[in-house]
């Protein structure tokens, strides 16, 4: 099927019946009157009339037939009274495939009917192209024709008045009574409609499409030459050819491939086309063909440029492009925001207009073809700090033809994240002041309390027992908070020496404190299986210090007033095949929650807490000093810290 007549005031039933019928010239008529007025114009193979809008619906049936013969009608929602007057009757709620059956059932009927007419009588030639009375061309008018298809050099990129031009030189130089140009849409399904014509009905005009895979287009596109009516043989080519009302069709075939086709109409004295007019009719429209590709490609660079343009103005980064040349190329609306400077001065010009160091950037990823990865550089422009990256752009696969600059402005982040550390730091800070400040209070208060009791009570024995041992203790515990802050900040100057790792636990706490109220015993148990020496070269005192740290820590997080703590000494090959001592201090009654674990190291989330809790990070740095490792282990059962010193030769 062809074409298709719709007629229907109803907006919703027209859009339903066209989507359903893809590949079909569609004419729209919104009354009877102005269906049989198509229907007098050209031929029509299928009529769908919605019976709601008819008033007389066998009469207008009747005129429909009468018009057209072989047209079928489809009637959609008719009642059991209107049934005999159409050929096939659809509800009005139809679904496509109720429509695509009436639609078959329509193309059966018409080619039953064109074979019956084939073997009752031969169809008589019609016009085409045949012997002409004149035997060349008129020489008065050629120079007319040649300047007529001249003028097509000077429409430039102007497709519709290349068009006119074309259609205007062909009018000229053959005389069709019509003619009309049809070019590939840009549409999914790739038809083929009227883009210029001469004296065609509007309605053929506006309703035909032509299906590049069927029919007249896709002869066409398979011969690659003219299609003259006397000679076809295929009834849907001669249908569409017959629907323009033409009776040749010109291929504008250019590198293998249909543009369009120019459809002409009976001359206007002549009774058809010589040979001498078809072939140069053929040779003008594949040259035209050429033109009109090549003036489709220029718009369609020129809508991606467009786009292209719009996404680099409408991008949050700033982008600015170089060529060979060493000139900008493209410098887009956030990078006139960032630096400051106009598009109109930047392009075209040199690189060096850029500040350093941009240009730069640019010019080494240009000339050595290397990638800049996403790196921060600050401008002496304004003190502008830049997030930059670059890229090269390759001509082949050696040859670089420019580079592209990719920035964004990240001074306001950059603020705000110094605003925000230094808000973070006093707040650190303050918190540490009162963290020490709450450590330091508690012994120096009970200090000062037995002081100023000191001359009244002085020869009570037990007063002075008393006192004595509450000074030894606070003061020791002023000591370890002086310690514990050292560490905070650094190590100090290591003195090492080669000792047995076994040694090293031998200064390790056997009590801690842990309030001002009393103190905590703390039973170490060793577990080690290895009775050998295990040198390593460390500094004595800071090793003790760290594992008494991580001793302490354990035992100030065990319930009760005594703490076990299991402490081992064993040698290990570590994967780089190293000999290390390992010193495992480990504690089955410790118990530490998981979200003070996974800042067990980080000394500004644990000050928090106390500065009992800061000993592992402290541990940490020293031994980390000292060119050892400390990791924390969990099993099961235990929580434990393992320290590993590298083996030296004894």
């Amino acid at each position: 099927m062809n074409t298709a007549l719709l007629v229907t005031s109803d907006e919703a039933l027209r859009v339903r019946l066209s989507r359903a019928l893809p590949n079909v010239s569609i004419f729209e008529a919104p009354n009877d009157a102005e269906a049989l007025d198509i229907l007098r114009l050209t031929d029509i193979d299928v009529v769908i009339c919605d019976t709601a809008g008819a008033a007389a619906w066998a009469e207008f049936v009747a005129r429909v037939k009468e018009a057209s013969a072989e047209s079928f009608v489809i009637a959609v929602g008719a009642s059991e009274e209107e049934w005999a007057a159409a050929d096939v009757v659809i509800p009005r709620s139809f679904t496509p495939n109720q429509l695509a059956a009436a639609v078959r059932h329509a193309d059966e009927r018409r080619r039953l009917v064109r074979e019956l007419a084939v073997l009752r009588a031969q169809r008589p030639p019609a016009g085409g192209v045949g012997p002409s009375t004149a035997t060349g061309w008129e020489t008065s008018s050629l120079p007319t024709v040649v300047r007529e298809f001249t003028r097509l050099l000077a429409a430039g990129f102007d497709l519709p008045r290349a068009l006119e031009m074309f259609l205007d030189g062909v009018g000229k130089l053959v005389r069709p009574a019509r003619s009309a140009l049809l070019l590939r849409g840009a549409s999914t399904d790739g038809s083929y409609r009227i883009v210029a014509q001469r004296a065609l009905a509007p309605q053929i005009v506006r309703s035909v499409r032509l299906s590049k895979t069927t029919g007249l287009c896709r002869w066409l596109a398979a011969q690659g030459r003219p299609a003259c009516l006397p000679d076809l043989t295929d009834a849907d080519v001669v249908r569409e050819l017959t629907l323009l009302q033409a009776i040749v069709a010109i291929p504008l075939v250019a590198q293998g491939d249909l543009v369009g086709l120019l459809a002409l109409g009976q001359p206007v004295v002549n009774p058809g086309y010589s040979r001498e007019e078809t072939e140069t009719l053929f040779d003008l429209a594949t040259h035209f063909a050429t033109a009109v590709r090549d003036i489709a490609l220029y718009h369609q660079l020129e809508q991606e440029k467009e786009f292209s343009e719009r996404i680099l103005a409408s991008m949050s980064s700033g982008v600015v492009t170089i060529g060979r040349d060493h000139r900008i190329g493209a410098f887009n609306r956030r990078a006139e925001e960032i630096l400051g400077i106009p598009a109109s001065k930047a392009l075209r010009q040199d690189l060096r207009i850029l500040p350093s160091p941009l240009g730069d950037m640019l010019f080494e990823t240009l000339t050595r073809g290397h990638t800049l990865p996403r790196s921060e550089t600050r401008l002496a422009l304004r003190k502008l700090w830049l997030e930059v990256s670059t890229y090269p752009i390759y001509a082949d696969e050696f040859t670089t033809m420019g580079a592209v600059l990719v920035f964004e402005d990240v001074t306001a982040q950059k603020e705000l994240a110094l605003q925000t550390r230094q808000a973070a730091e006093e707040q650190l800070l303050t918190r540490v002041v009162a963290r020490i400040a709450e450590e330091i209070k508690n012994p120096l208060v009970s200090i000062n309390s037995f002081v100023e009791l000191l001359e009244e009570q002085y020869d009570d024995p037990e007063f002075r027992k008393t006192f004595t041992a509450l000074v030894h203790r606070d003061a020791w515990r002023l000591v370890q908070v002086i310690e514990t802050l050292t560490g905070l900040v650094g190590q100090g100057t290591l003195d090492f020496t080669v000792v047995d790792a076994h040694s090293l636990l031998a200064g390790a706490p056997s009590t801690i404190t842990v309030d001002k109220h009393g103190e905590k015993s703390i039973e170490i148990v060793d577990a080690s299986t290895e009775s050998a020496p295990l040198l390593v070269k460390v500094d004595v005192a800071q090793t003790r210090k760290a594992l008494s740290y991580l001793i302490g820590f354990l035992a100030h997080n065990t319930p009760g007033d005594t703490a076990q703590v299991t402490c081992s000494v064993a040698r290990h090959t570590s994967a780089e095949r190293t000999e290390e001592a390992y010193i495992l201090i480990a504690s089955a009654t410790a118990a530490v929650d998981a979200e003070r674990l996974q800042s067990l190291f980080d000394p500004v989330q644990m000050v928090q807490q106390s500065l009992i809790d800061v000993g592992p990070a402290v541990s940490q740095r020293l031994i980390e000093a000292q060119g050892g490792r400390l990791r924390r282990r969990e099993g099961r059962r235990d929580l434990s810290f393992l320290v590993s010193f590298p083996l030296v030769a004894g």
